[in-house]
């Protein structure tokens, strides 16, 4: 069952969270270099997913804290493909499974 702030309350938890987007760039430096924006901007637009991702809360589904750093993550992932270059060409591409193994493990084909 989502939360029902009240807008008092939803600002309180917001502002109590906020330390989140600064750990969330700090630990993710190259990808708020590859949105190619200031810093302060992405930082607007990590907290502006807070604020979202606040409202949206479903205690029943996952602790806050966990929740805001994946909606965070998320997020900063979002403007570095909207704004830089893709995240997916800084991916290592030495452990992809090749679809057809998947297949066959998911239909116990030996």
């Amino acid at each position: 069952m989502k939360m029902n702030y009240s807008i008092a309350e939803r600002n309180r938890v917001v502002e109590e969270y906020l330390w989140c987007i600064d750990v969330v760039m700090a630990a993710n430096p190259k990808a708020v270099r590859r949105t190619r924006m200031e810093r302060e901007d992405v930082y607007q637009q990590l907290a502006l997913r807070l604020v979202q991702a606040v409202d949206r809360f479903d205690p029943s589904k996952a602790e806050l804290k966990t929740y805001l750093f994946s909606e965070l993550k998320t997020e900063l992932l979002s403007c570095s493909m909207t704004h830089g270059r893709p995240a997916i060409l800084e991916l290592d591409l030495g452990n992809i499974i090749p679809f057809e193994t998947v297949r066959r493990n998911c239909l116990g084909i030996a």
